[in-house]
């Protein structure tokens, strides 16, 4: 059985989960002319991907960029040229003043209990053995929050607090570590991106038992970011368009629609989304329109939800209970007590 170390068993790849982000010497730097950065979206017209246009409106967003270890700056052009083909359709154009950013990050989150149960007891200083109690305590869940989401904080601190009225775009390998626990089936961490916005974590309520994800959290005032993973989208998708479109749309106030909602299954905010025609209705647009009001204003009121494939903000509390539970049995079984 793997020890409650940072890295993965002996037995398996070595996996740094918790990695260092600082910022660049050249962030924040000076904005340069977007012009030149144009390439970055330059795309090839799609004819089997061409959705519904209700309306089109006539908005610009910015979009600083970052990509992790492992990945092709070479490779950004496919994501923001693919983000552009999308809003293309409805009159959305992006752009970017700063070049790309490399991080030194291999994923954003980190689902191994017994790693987040070590670092809740080596750095944090809380007895993993909280996780027995029925109503854990508020220090109890932030420690198991600042291991979960170590990667992201440390990104959010170096490049998004404050908010700067942009989208951060971080391509990584992954969104999830690797080497989960050996109990999980590789699918329930199939996740192909993270967005996240303050008014998104700050939706989320908390009940007796679960702590709320602001609280997981524990970050305030930081630009919206969105993740993506790179390997994941690649291996399921032709082309990357839909994952970034539909991350932006949640970035520009829009929240997933419910099977019940008109025109579900072709609309790019389904929670499942991964036709490449799928579509925003008229309503989507005037919110879209709402939130981008002036040059480069990307949230003014966004109800950010992603990301896809699996989603993970719709599926946090799960995932957050489960690593709490498997912590909890690790902790018994080394002869912890509520």
């Amino acid at each position: 059985m793997c020890g409650l170390g940072f890295s993965a068993c002996d037995s398996g790849p070595h996996v740094d989960f918790f990695q260092t982000v600082t910022p660049a010497s050249s962030f924040p730097g000076t904005a340069g002319d977007p012009t030149a950065y144009a390439g970055l979206y330059a795309y090839t017209p799609n004819p089997k991907c061409v959705p519904d246009v209700p309306q089109k409106l006539d908005r610009k967003t910015e979009v600083r960029l970052f990509y992790g270890n492992g990945v092709d700056p070479n490779e950004i052009p496919r994501y923001t040229g693919g983000l552009q083909r999308y809003y293309d359709f409805y009159g959305v154009k992006m752009f970017t003043r700063y070049d790309p950013i490399a991080v030194p990050l291999d994923h954003a989150v980190v689902l191994n209990g017994d790693v987040i149960g070590k670092w809740m007891r080596d750095v944090a200083g809380v007895d993993p053995a909280c996780m027995l109690s029925t109503y854990p305590t508020v220090a109890c869940l932030q420690a198991e929050g600042a291991a979960l989401f170590y990667n992201v904080k440390q990104f959010l601190r170096a490049y998004a607090e404050p908010d700067r009225t942009v989208v951060n775009l971080v391509l990584l390998k992954r969104v999830a570590s690797l080497d989960p626990d050996a109990a999980d089936d590789p699918t329930n961490w199939m996740i192909a991106g993270l967005g996240l916005s303050q008014e998104l974590i700050n939706s989320g309520g908390a009940s007796d038992t679960n702590l709320s994800l602001a609280d997981a959290l524990d970050e305030t005032d930081f630009s919206p970011t969105v993740f993506i993973a790179v390997n994941l989208t690649d291996f399921i998708l032709k082309e990357p368009d839909i994952v970034v479109a539909h991350e932006f749309g949640h970035a520009y106030g829009l929240s997933h629609v419910e099977k019940s909602y008109p025109g579900y299954y072709t609309n790019l905010m389904q929670p499942t989304a991964s036709d490449c025609d799928l579509s925003l209705d008229s309503s989507q647009l005037a919110t879209i329109e709402q939130n981008t009001a002036r040059y480069g204003d990307v949230i003014l009121d966004s109800r950010l939800q992603g990301p896809e494939l699996v989603s993970f903000i719709d599926r946090a509390p799960e995932i957050m209970a489960t690593v709490r539970a498997r912590i909890a049995a690790r902790a018994l079984a080394l002869g912890g007590a509520p």
